[in-house]
């Protein structure tokens, strides 16, 4: 009874991590895979037929030394738990990172096998670049912010100084022509520095109640007008759409920020969609992103996507894919700061289903 009691304990052992969502490997002291769970296989792309009787090095990615590996050998054959992060590589090549725990097991006080555990961090890594992201534009933002509203306060005096010159010259001389000029390039820098205010979040946002579904419809020929008649619009509104506080004419902006962005991005004819969703925000996030339900206003394109530094840059002031003096590259900054000051959260990628990027907008919804 005691041997089939243990036997039943095995089995039972054996099922849990068969079944388990995260990789375990089981090697010889030759570092041979003597057993492999499924989690491994979808993790790593190879089959259990792949696997087993395999060495560990088929997972090498070329991006640790031999001292680390020097190193690991070392304190698991000396009996000690091993844990770090590492950078493997599936089948297909694709690079992936890991926690990996190695544990030894011992029979008769002898070391027999290795017991590895490899924990994917792709989403957590995913979370702490948004985080380390968000910080960098906070800063930015604090900075900007304080330089913005000096400058803003000394444009104010150059125009209505200017003004009051104007009222003096005569009308239509060379001197109110010359007035007139440096006013145009001073209200052109006056509207900068309003972006960039808003981008600080510098302004208090006249927020009531709204049905962001009602909003859309009501400016879907504006956004048309914007994006051209060679570009389809498309609308996905889903049905019974939390309602939010929002300051209608600043997410307004900030939709049309996007939807051009996202024009200017199709090099010929393509589609930008507009879908919006519930979302109820559980454990995806982390600090400084808050549980909770929010609303989602996702805008798709059909374009060439996003660069790697587009994405590590693209919310920050000046920052621009357009050629030199075809963009101010503070479109999208406003749209990150008009987000903010709604207690939201924007995040930027590119499309898995097909060409073109993605920009969602997640705003708290009313409770």
């Amino acid at each position: 009874m005691a041997i089939e009691s243990e036997l039943n304990i095995c089995k039972a052992l054996k099922n849990a991590i068969d079944n388990t969502p995260v990789s375990y490997i089981i090697t010889d002291l030759n570092s041979n895979i003597i057993y492999a769970n499924e989690a491994t296989t979808s993790l790593t792309g190879y089959s259990n037929e792949e696997l087993i009787g395999n060495k560990t090095s088929i997972f090498k990615s070329g991006k640790h030394n031999s001292e680390f590996y020097k190193k690991m050998w070392g304190i698991i054959l000396s009996g000690d738990f091993f844990s770090s992060r590492i950078i493997n590589k599936k089948k297909n090549g694709e690079l992936y990172q890991v926690r990996l725990n190695i544990q030894p097991i011992k029979i008769d006080g002898k070391i027999q096998y290795f017991l590895s555990r490899e924990e994917d961090l792709t989403n957590i890594i995913e979370l702490e670049n948004k985080l380390i992201a968000t910080q960098k534009l906070e800063s930015i933002a604090l900075m900007v912010g304080e330089l913005a509203h000096d400058f803003n306060n000394f444009l104010t005096v150059i125009i209505g100084s200017l003004e009051l010159i104007r009222e003096e010259v005569k009308s239509a001389s060379v001197y109110e022509q010359l007035i007139n000029e440096i006013l145009k390039s001073a209200k052109e820098q006056a509207n900068m520095i309003r972006q960039l205010l808003i981008f600080a979040r510098k302004s208090t946002p006249l927020r009531r109640e709204t049905d962001v579904n009602g909003m859309l419809i009501e400016i879907k020929p504006l956004i048309q007008s914007q994006i051209t008649s060679r570009n389809k619009l498309e609308y996905k509104l889903s049905e019974n759409l939390n309602r939010v506080e929002i300051d209608e004419q600043l997410i307004k902006q900030a939709l049309l920020n996007l939807t051009v962005n996202s024009r200017d991005s199709i090099e010929t004819n393509g589609t930008i969609t507009i879908k919006t969703y519930n979302y109820n925000c559980e454990s995806e996030f982390i600090e400084p992103y808050h549980t909770g339900k929010y609303i989602v206003i996702e805008v798709l394109d059909t374009g060439k996507g996003l660069s790697d530094d587009a994405l590590n840059h693209l919310f920050e002031p000046f920052f621009t894919t357009k050629p030199k003096g075809k963009g101010t590259g503070l479109g999208l900054s406003s749209v990150y700061g008009i987000v903010k000051n709604h207690d939201g959260y924007i995040f930027a990628s590119n499309r898995k289903d097909t060409n073109g990027a993605s920009f969602r907008i997640y705003l708290p919804a009313k409770t």
